[in-house]
């Protein structure tokens, strides 16, 4: 069956799929919250969870989640995934902010998913017998577009931790999928319209948002609208973007280039120290922050440079938040989290100023910050939503 009869088929069953490297959440007009069981949510105790007040946050609500697979925060909205069986279905969920309590769940085919947010919306994309691109309202958990791009060879189970590339740029998201017939390809979605605009051949393992369009991990520039772009650049690994800069390692250097250009002349270069298992760079503010190690003696540590020029603006140590430690490196409006299993910093993105604070068993898993300052953690199978504000 071809994947249009598919996904009409699907349509008319009243099941949910969504589309693209992406999710499937089931494209009926009439969806509820109905449409899929909730997670098993419980209250848990805020007494001994990590106290967050030296950054002017409070604990507003903890949670204990069956089976947690990944959380975001959007505005008015925490959404976390988890894996409640194990048929390899996975439900999105949004939780209230205020109270952690479940506002709506969507069932989605597969649990090998990636979300990014952009504004009110998630974005979602997952491998499960077609490639998914969908988007929803996350207050209202409105269907606002679902789009299959392909089909794939999954095997039928997706395990849990597996998951397809994701970007946004604007109102385009963009997925990569090994297509049944056509091989590698990446494809785009307007989110908005739930229209195909391009798909493209060729693979990534990863995606990063650039004003304009997308870089793949390898560093090959596709432009957001019509998917032309230039060919990857050999032996590069793309780890932080911003504005105008995207910053590749290459040859055990940091090397920032036009994010636009990734293959032109290197606007600076800086020595790369070597990297834990988790992502290493990010930028905030201007700056570059970025996980050094080397496992020959030299202490684990982060450092700040300045984006425009590369100068070293700081560099300090970071005990058991970064190195082989680290967990989290999350990058917020002017600061970048910093996360081991048991200790957790944010640090001022310019000055590197910032104070450690422990963290309990069974220890740190992921970190979501939201628009309006608000922060996420997952501590195994717990969540706790803090907010700005006095006690």
């Amino acid at each position: 069956m071809s994947v249009r009869r598919r996904t009409a088929l699907l349509a008319a069953l009243g099941l949910v799929a969504v589309v693209g490297t992406v999710f499937v959440v089931g494209s009926r007009p009439d969806c509820t919250v109905d449409d899929a069981d909730r997670p098993a949510v419980t209250d848990a105790d805020l007494d001994d969870v990590p106290d967050l007040s030296v950054w002017g946050l409070r604990p507003q609500y903890a949670v204990a989640v069956d089976r947690p697979l990944q959380i975001v925060s959007t505005p008015d909205t925490d959404v976390v995934v988890t894996v409640p069986d194990e048929d390899g279905g996975a439900v999105l969920s949004g939780l209230d902010p205020g109270t952690g309590r479940v506002g709506w769940s969507v069932g989605v085919p597969g649990a090998g998913v990636q979300l990014a947010t952009t504004g009110l919306q998630v974005v979602g994309a997952t491998l499960y017998e077609q490639a998914r691109i969908f988007a929803l309202d996350a207050r209202v958990r409105g269907i606002r577009s679902c789009h299959g791009l392909g089909s794939v060879d999954t095997g039928g189970y997706v395990a849990p931790g597996g998951w397809a590339p994701l970007a946004v740029s604007g109102s385009v998201a963009v997925t990569s999928w090994d297509d049944d017939a056509g091989g590698p390809t990446i494809g785009a979605v307007d989110v908005d319209t739930g229209r195909e605009l391009w798909t493209v051949p060729g693979g990534a393992g990863s995606l990063h948002p650039v004003p304009g369009g997308v870089l793949t991990g390898s560093g090959r520039f596709l432009d957001a609208a019509s998917g032309a772009g230039n060919a990857a650049e050999p032996g590069a690994e793309v780890v932080a973007t911003g504005e105008v800069t995207a910053v590749l390692v290459r040859d055990d250097e940091l090397v920032a280039v036009d994010a636009a250009d990734p293959a032109g002349p290197a606007r600076w270069t800086a020595p790369l120290h070597g990297r834990g298992e988790h992502p290493g760079s990010t930028m905030a503010d201007g700056v570059v922050v970025t996980n050094d190690f080397d496992g020959e003696g030299r202490p684990a540590g982060l450092r700040g440079l300045d984006a425009t020029t590369g100068t070293l603006l700081w560099e300090r140590t970071a005990g058991r938040t970064t190195g082989t430690d680290q967990q989290v490196l999350v990058a917020d409006r002017d600061g970048v989290w910093a996360g081991g299993p048991n200790e957790l910093v944010r640090v001022d993105a310019r000055t590197g100023n910032g104070t450690p604070v422990p963290v309990g068993r069974p220890g740190l898993r992921e970190l979501a910050v939201a628009p309006d300052g608000r922060v996420l953690i997952r501590l195994g199978d717990r969540l706790v939503g803090y907010t700005p504000g006095g006690p």
